[in-house]
This record gives C-alpha cells, sequence and structure tokens, in this order.
C-alpha cells in the first residue's frame, strides 16, 4: 500500500483528492484539524499521533515534527533500507501540505506581533522543504490547482511521474521561499542593512508579449501592497500590455509629485510629453496635450483627479490614445469614453500606499535605492544672478522643477504658467535636449522658464533657452562652469535658481 500525508490550512477540495487516493489504493495519514474534515466527509484517516505515539503539544505548534515522520518523507528506499525496517518508517509517495495564512494576517495594517507570529507556519514548512529534497521518490502538493494533474498522472501511470514530481518540488520551494520572504518583509526587512534579500511577488496574469512581439512576458505584483498598476481595475478595452504597464508607472511618478492640484500627464515610452497643472482636471489634460500633441499619438494619459464630462469629451475626441488612468470617473464620463472599445480605461488610486523603495533589474542583479520624493520649497533654492525671478517666474520655475523629475536623464523643459511647451529628455548632451525642448516649443518658448534636472556644465544649454525667449531658469548648479553660465545668464538678463540637487531619472 501507498502512504500520502495531508495537512492543509485551505482544505478547499482536499476531502475529493484524499478519497481518490483511497480509493486507488492509498492509505491517508493527517493531522488533527485536516483529518477530522476528512472523517467527517467519509475518508479513512490514520491520525499521525497513532504512529509517532506522541500527541500534538504546545497549542498546536508541534504536530509532525517527528523522526518518524521525517524519517518516512526523506528515506532513501535502497540505501536506507535497513534504517527503516528498524524503526518500522512509513514510507511516504505523496504530501500534500498548505501553510498557515500569514499572508492574509500580513495585509491587515493593525495585525499585532502575537497575530503575525501565531500564523508563522513550521511543521508545513519542514513537510515541504523535506518532501521537495526527496522529490526523486515523493510528490509534494502545495497549490490546489495541481490536484487534477495529481488524479490524471495515478490514473494513467499509476504514480506522479518523475518529471511530474520535479515540477512539483521546484514549485514547493518557491512557495517556501515565498512565504519566508513574506514574513521578513512585514516585520521589517530594512533593504540597506540586511545581506540578503527576496522579494515576495505573485503572478496575477501572463501579459500577451514583452517590449516586442518575440518577446515572453509576465507582471508579477507586490505581495504585501494593494497599490500600483497591478492593482488597477480595467474599466473598458484590451488587457494591458508590457509597455503599457511600464507606461502607466510612469505616469504614477509624475502625479505623485503634484497631490495639491488637478494634474494630467501624458506620456509616451516612459516619459512624459506633456505635464500639466490647472483649475480642473479637464484644463489640464488640454494643457497637458498641447505640450506636445504629435508625440501623445499612441500615448496614455494619467490623471489625479476624477474624470467629469468637461475631460471626458477632451479625451474622447483626442486622437489615438492606448490607456487613461484616474482615481475615478462619473457614469457619464465612463459611458462616453467606452464608445472607444479598444481605448483602455483604468481606475487607480493614485497616491495610495506609495511605495518606499524604487527597484530596477539589470543583467544577474538588482538595484535598489530609496525613492526621490525630497520636500522641496522655495526658501530651499539660492538666486545666483543679478536679476530675481518675478513672482509669476517663480511660480512657473517651481512646477518645472517637479516636472523635470519624470522626464528621463539628461533632460531640459520649457514652462508657462502650470503647464509644459517642450520637453527634450533622454539625451546624452544636455545642449541636445535644450535644442529638442525648444524645437518642441517653438514660438512657446518666448516668455517660458527653463528646467535642467542636473547641472548645466557650459554656457550652450543655457544659452540655447535664453535665445529662444526663456526668461529664467533652475538647475542644480555645482559645475565648474557655473561661473560663465552665472555670466551668461546675467548677460542674457535672465534669472536663475541653484537647487543643490539633481533629478536623474534613467
Amino acid at each position: 500500500m501507498k502512504n500520502a500525508l495531508i495537512t492543509t490550512f485551505d482544505k478547499k477540495d482536499v476531502d475529493i483528492l484524499a478519497q481518490f487516493l483511497v480509493d486507488n489504493g492509498f492509505r491517508i495519514f493527517s493531522t488533527g484539524g485536516t483529518a477530522k474534515f476528512l472523517e467527517d466527509r467519509g475518508v479513512e484517516v490514520t491520525l499521525i499521533k497513532d504512529i509517532t505515539e506522541y500527541p500534538s503539544i504546545l497549542s498546536g505548534r508541534v504536530k509532525t515534527l517527528h523522526p518518524t515522520i521525517f524519517g518516512g518523507i526523506l528515506a532513501d528506499r535502497e540505501r536506507h533500507k535497513d534504517e527503516i525496517k528498524r524503526y518500522n518508517l512509513p514510507l511516504f509517495d505523496i504530501v500534500i501540505v498548505n501553510l498557515y495564512p500569514f499572508e492574509e494576517v500580513a495585509k491587515v495594517a493593525d495585525a499585532s506581533p502575537a497575530e503575525l507570529i501565531e500564523n508563522i507556519d513550521i511543521g508545513g514548512v519542514a513537510l515541504i522543504r523535506a518532501a521537495a529534497k526527496n522529490f526523486s521518490r515523493v510528490a509534494v502538493v502545495v497549490d490546489k490547482n495541481d490536484y487534477e494533474t495529481v488524479k490524471e498522472s495515478i490514473e494513467e501511470f499509476g504514480e506522479v511521474p518523475y518529471e511530474s514530481r520535479k515540477r512539483l518540488a521546484i514549485k514547493a520551494f518557491a512557495y517556501t521561499s515565498y512565504y519566508d520572504s513574506l514574513i521578513s518583509h512585514r516585520f521589517g526587512l530594512d533593504l540597506f542593512e540586511e545581506e540578503y534579500l527576496t522579494l515576495p511577488f505573485k503572478k496575477p496574469f501572463p501579459l500577451r508579449y514583452g517590449e516586442n512581439p518575440h518577446q515572453s512576458g509576465l507582471l508579477f505584483k507586490s505581495a504585501l501592497s494593494d497599490s500600483g498598476i497591478p492593482q488597477g481595475e480595467i474599466l473598458s478595452g484590451k488587457p494591458l500590455s508590457f509597455n503599457n504597464i511600464r507606461d502607466l508607472d510612469g505616469a504614477l511618478i509624475t502625479l505623485r509629485d503634484f497631490p495639491d492640484a488637478p494634474c494630467a500627464v501624458v506620456l509616451k515610452h516612459s516619459t512624459p510629453c506633456g505635464i500639466a497643472t490647472a483649475e480642473t482636471i479637464g484644463k489640464a489634460y488640454e494643457l497637458a496635450l498641447a505640450s506636445d500633441p504629435l508625440s501623445a499619438f499612441g500615448g496614455i494619459v494619467g490623471l489625479n483627479r476624477r474624470v467629469d464630462m468637461e475631460c471626458a469629451e477632451l479625451l474622447h475626441k483626442t486622437h489615438f490614445l492606448e490607456c487613461i488612468v484616474a482615481p475615478d470617473y462619473t457614469d457619464e464620463a465612463l459611458e462616453l469614453m467606452k464608445k472607444k472599445k479598444n481605448r483602455r480605461i483604468i481606475k487607480l488610486d493614485v497616491y495610495k500606499n506609495i511605495p518606499e523603495f524604487d527597484c530596477k533589474m539589470v543583467s544577474d542583479g538588482l538595484l535598489v535605492q530609496s525613492r526621490d520624493r525630497l520636500e522641496e520649497k522655495r526658501e530651499d533654492f539660492r538666486i545666483v544672478t543679478d536679476r530675481a525671478p518675478t513672482e509669476d517666474e517663480w511660480e512657473s520655475l517651481l512646477f518645472a522643477w517637479r516636472a523635470v523629475k519624470s522626464v528621463k536623464s539628461n533632460s531640459v523643459l520649457l514652462v508657462k504658467g502650470t503647464a509644459t511647451v517642450g520637453i527634450g529628455g533622454g539625451q546624452t548632451s544636455r545642449v541636445d535636449a535644450a535644442k529638442i525642448a525648444v524645437d518642441k516649443a517653438g514660438d512657446r518658448a518666448k516668455g517660458s522658464v527653463a528646467a535642467s534636472d542636473a547641472f548645466i556644465p557650459f554656457p550652450d544649454a543655457l544659452e540655447v533657452c535664453a535665445e529662444a525667449g526663456a526668461t529664467a531658469v533652475i538647475q542644480p548648479g555645482g559645475s565648474k562652469g557655473d561661473p560663465q553660465a552665472i555670466e551668461a545668464a546675467n548677460r542674457y538678463n535672465i534669472a536663475m535658481l541653484f537647487t543643490g540637487r539633481r533629478h536623474f531619472r534613467h
């Protein structure tokens, strides 16, 4: 007779699998709660304590941690046959385990340390790892989605074949690693102090493809977070693609710097082509789109306020847009916007649980940094030119300095009021970034202000903006070329601020 060990917290469908195993010649061993569940449903069960001759102790903290059980899981049936006989070990062919629901408890913000601790599984993790280690002889099942596969294998082969056991073991090790990662993060893992890092991510759905059709793509979501793009609700349109998700995340990065006023951002390839704030969300979108309507074709729109009919009508008549994300939509606005069937409309709380860290994958590595979330005020900046900014220029410069954070480095942008009119980003030369910004702005460059995400090392980028009509500049300063830049600004009668810090975005 073959043996199966079953001990589960989530008991959905486990009775069906257990009865199938009994009907196919398996003897079922189980612990108290699972045993009672199976017996109540007519499944014949042998209690673990009947073979270990040791009861469950310490309020259930120790039930299966016993040499008889682990010997029966870990034994090599040829090499250890003498010890198997000497200690009368029951040899387990299948081990079916799932763990205490630490993940669900961890998501409760005010869960007490005692509640968290009581939901840390010990015996279950040990059983899973033991069975997974001995996968050449034992099938370990941690996912109820595999129950049907196990049944089909036994019906066809009389056992779970080697390759299936190996696949199940790989899943089991990932499961316990994920579980431990949940625990370390929920108890406050300090990424900058610890030597080891594991990240608890789950896969909610596969993507049609990656950045290009010949690449595969998946989206994993952070297990302990209920915010960000993976939590967005798609109200209309096709499923999101890999590139949509990258762009939408870029929208969140921008919008999170403008919580105090209605803000709109239009993005293409993860970088803004227009950012604006205004008295209404519709006006903000109109101004953001006007920054560079040509580049906006096929882009995505991020909005930080509820979409009303004013805004919906502007969005509806806009040329091709891939996605729109906003915290909410009025019923009539959503009804209108749904008329464009392929356009994705996403509902998402933009400001919920802003992540503390920013992570970027590199080849065989992971970069981790704290987020660029410095609070910067007018009094933090230094006027370095003969002329100080006017009040209107101050307003535009402060907006420009926030907006330039979202643009890929090297970046220069031009602003009028609280709306971009020209953005030059992602360049290897700062003067080229300035030329692009000026070219995008055209005549609107006259009377604008400029922002540079890092210091201006030579006067050339400043001169490009000044000759186009910019009247003020904000930049970090700190270059050896600062004296020459200041001299050029004074020559053009431009006001210039030094911030003392840069905002690279690579």
